[in-house]
């Protein structure tokens, strides 16, 4: 069949068209986005300030509306750790998007909360089609019930520093947390039947592509049986006598229970961070806890210090890595 230049032309038209089409917009989203709480971020690591202390400049969001507050995240939390690790860059301008803060909760802070960070992260473009992972660290400050005035952290710290009354019972109940409350199916339900909606149904909205993985936190207690717990002042260990801890082992339990049974009932996935903490409890002189003031760790007490940070950053990007997730 003979062909005309007109039709000849034509074709290659065309196929110089296809050529010059333009290429299909990426999608929205950075690969990685995390969530969490002062476990998450390291606040103020690093030092930068006399003696290491540290500077106290807190990084602000990329955008304040919706979540207000100024976070004291650093690039130490565990989140940087696993990223670098991944290759991702750094967090808001490379492949993946930080939000933890310090004081978070998972609805009962006004200030910030999950759905804030959801929010905000929804808002600057971060989370979206184009997001793989999504980790969410998030409890150690809720209020489990309403009228409780208290969260796991401040009473951990409380109960184990009381040696007039111990630590083996819930000894003040009205400033307390109840650790029973502590559980799988409230944490559930206000995570998707709560004041702030269904927050993790507005995960999968933005980033359908996303898994997500509940973390959950390394245990900070020496085993049973020690007649003692220890801090730091100045990165000088201390014992404190403490050989009553049984209430404090039972809210360990009890949050870590918490978060595996409610990511088991959402139909998320859990890493448990225990496993990295074995032999790097308090007492232990290889100890993954800050004390008070530590040079060049994270500033608040009874936190991941950097040693922590770093092995449940390089922990958890194995386990990503053996999930598939790429």
């Amino acid at each position: 069949m003979k062909l005309t230049s007109v039709s000849l032309g034509a074709a290659l038209v065309s196929v110089l068209a296809a050529f010059a089409a333009p290429a299909t917009a990426a999608e929205p989203g950075v690969r990685y986005v995390a969530y969490g709480d002062s476990m998450t971020v390291a606040p103020f690591g690093g030092g930068g300030g006399v003696l290491g202390l540290p500077t106290f400049q807190q990084q602000p969001k990329t955008e304040p509306p919706p979540n207000p507050m100024d976070c004291a995240r650093s690039n130490f939390g565990w989140p940087s750790i696993m990223a670098a690790a991944w290759g991702l860059g750094e967090p808001q301008t490379g492949d993946w998007a930080d939000y933890a803060c310090q004081s978070a909760t998972t609805d009962s802070e006004p200030v910030n909360n999950l759905r804030t960070q959801i929010d905000q992260s929804v808002r600057d473009g971060m989370l979206g089609p184009a997001t793989r992972l999504v980790t969410i660290q998030i409890s150690a400050n809720d209020v489990w019930y309403p009228g409780q005035v208290s969260n796991y952290a401040y009473t951990l710290a409380m109960c184990l520093t009381d040696i007039v009354r111990g630590c083996d019972f819930r000894t003040d109940p009205e400033h307390y947390a109840d650790a029973n409350a502590m559980t799988g199916p409230n944490l559930a339900q206000r995570m998707t039947r709560g004041i702030r909606g269904d927050m993790i149904g507005s995960i999968r909205a933005a980033a359908p592509n996303a898994e997500i993985r509940f973390v959950g936190y390394e245990d900070p207690l020496p085993p049973p049986g020690m007649p003692f717990v220890c801090f730091s002042v100045f990165g000088l260990h201390i014992p404190w006598p403490q050989n009553r801890m049984a209430y404090a082992h039972l809210l360990t339990d009890n949050i870590d229970s918490a978060i595996r049974d409610a990511a088991a009932q959402i139909g998320v996935g859990f890493w448990s961070l225990r496993p990295v903490g074995i032999g790097h409890d308090l007492c232990s002189p290889a100890t993954h806890w800050t004390g008070l003031l530590d040079p060049g760790e994270p500033f608040f007490p009874f936190h991941p210090n950097l040693a922590a940070h770093n092995a449940q950053g390089t922990y958890l990007n194995g386990l990503r890595i053996a999930d598939g997730i790429g």
